[in-house]
């Protein structure tokens, strides 16, 4: 009996965990890998600065607690000690003392988050007041009938005013969905907000990958699907994909039994652009889907000739900084000459108007206010990286055409961030899409099909599931 073979084309987190899952759930199953460039990872990756020759992400990527199925992953691979955990936030505000947000561990979930709202010293107590009804009456509502409205919509009939959602909803949402609160979903913003914080103890704890990401998921991950003997095909994109399944390349071909696609969503309606009429009836709306507007994110890599802060990280709240982060990667034994911090802000193609320069200043301005440190410390170096296409913008119209994984093809399946996992435009989606991949690829070919592919997200306690509406 000849061998299944299963042929993943993307090599990002989504193809990525596809390969992992198949690898550990079906070990008979030969799999081909394959990735238009070098190096595998996709967003998630790195680059070498010519000027320290340093491999630094292009943009800081963190998890949280509630990333079951990222954490599972690399787990299951032994890589799980380079998710370096936070169980507190520091928040940073202009005109106020630092505040630490730490939920209470003494008191049941979501009644743990109470406290440190109540904490936060940049917040007045209307606005804590209006931060809790607000909560509530997300912790009530049907998720069902969050579909069609704007986050922005829905927050302002809650009762939450401007400078509430500037200060609150907005640093949250913002950062996580990496789009502005005015045109995500806000089914997307209650899958963060009660998913990400209320739900469980841990679950907004936050996650900051300890190598770079190139490292991680590129040559480590990969290093263990190839001891695995998943066979990895880099620098070389598939240019067709043909309706009876042919993998076409420059130069070679594959005839797998199954094929998963883990392109990005801007790129997916090419591979399928010769397929008749007749076969594009059975795809998704791929032109719909290569639509999708993309909404871009900004890192600002910094290095100073001495350390501004020992904050491991912040949340910056009022400012055009949104994130700093400290080099995640240098250890207390790492001598060095140059200090490095990134600067993350999401959602900033309103800013790509404003020259580079000009924005460097005022960012530099909001630092050497908030850490003191800075006014003394001299700018060696600094590289701006933007992403136009960070993220697939998550707005009601889109949640409405992501598609499922599983198409009317039975040898096809469709994996990516922005397909319908039920989350944003992070990594935890990524991995939970290749995941369901994997299962759709192996169950027609009778392999492990009873396996569990995808994990669940963290218990919910008594209380929790007493109070947090999921229908």
């Amino acid at each position: 009996m000849n061998q299944s073979h299963v042929a993943i084309i993307g090599g990002g987190l989504s193809g990525l965990a596809a390969a992992e899952a198949l690898s550990h759930h079906a070990p008979e199953i030969k799999l081909t890998l394959i990735e238009s460039k070098r190096n595998l990872g996709g967003r998630a990756g790195s680059y070498v600065d010519p000027e320290t020759n340093g491999e630094v992400d292009y943009c800081q990527h963190v998890a949280m607690g509630c990333c079951t199925n990222l954490i599972d992953m690399l787990t299951r691979c032994g890589l799980q000690q380079h998710l370096r955990r936070y169980r507190e936030l520091t928040f940073l505000h202009p005109d106020h003392p630092a505040s630490r947000f730490a939920p209470a561990r003494f008191l049941p979930a979501p009644l743990h988050l109470i406290g440190t709202i109540f904490s936060q010293r940049y917040l007045s107590l209307r606005q804590k007041r209006e931060i809790l009804g607000g909560l509530w009456k997300l912790i009530r509502c049907a998720p069902d009938s969050l579909t069609n409205v704007r986050a922005a919509e829905w927050l302002q009939r809650a009762g939450q005013r401007p400078d509430t959602i500037a200060e609150f909803w907005d640093t949250i949402l913002v950062s996580a969905l990496g789009e502005q609160t005015a045109q995500v979903s806000m089914s997307a913003a209650r899958k963060v907000l009660i998913d990400g914080f209320a739900i469980a103890h841990g679950a907004c704890d936050v996650l900051v990958p300890s190598l770079p990401l190139a490292e991680l998921f590129g040559r480590r991950l990969a290093d263990v699907l190839r001891s695995r003997g998943v066979e990895i095909v880099t620098g070389q994109p598939v240019r067709q994909l043909s309706p009876a399944g042919e993998v076409i390349m420059d130069g070679s071909r594959l005839r797998p039994n199954a094929v998963i696609c883990a392109l990005p969503w801007y790129r997916i309606e090419k591979l399928f652009q010769h397929w008749p009429d007749s076969r594009h009836q059975q795809l998704p709306d791929l032109k719909s889907i290569s639509q999708i507007p993309g909404s871009s994110i900004s890192g600002l890599h910094l290095w100073f000739d001495r350390p501004i802060t020992d904050l491991d990280h912040a949340v910056m709240v009022g400012t055009e900084a949104q994130w700093i982060f400290r080099d995640p990667v240098a250890g207390p034994e790492k001598l060095q000459d140059q200090f490095y911090y990134q600067v993350v802000i999401s959602a900033s193609a309103a800013a790509k108007s404003t020259p580079g320069e000009v924005r460097l200043d005022a960012i530099l301005a909001e630092l050497r206010h908030a850490f003191p440190a800075a006014c003394q410390a001299q700018l060696l170096h600094h590289r701006w990286v933007t992403d136009p296409q960070s993220v697939f913008s998550i707005r009601p119209e889109v949640e409405a055409i992501r598609p499922a994984g599983r198409t009317a093809i039975p040898w096809l399946a469709l994996a990516g961030d922005w397909t319908r996992t039920q989350w944003p435009a992070t990594m935890e989606g990524a991995v939970i899409s290749g995941r369901t991949a994997a299962k759709i690829v192996a169950d027609p070919l009778q392999h492990a099909p009873e396996s569990d592919f995808v994990c669940g997200g963290l218990s919910p306690g008594f209380v929790a599931r007493l109070l947090i509406r999921n229908h």
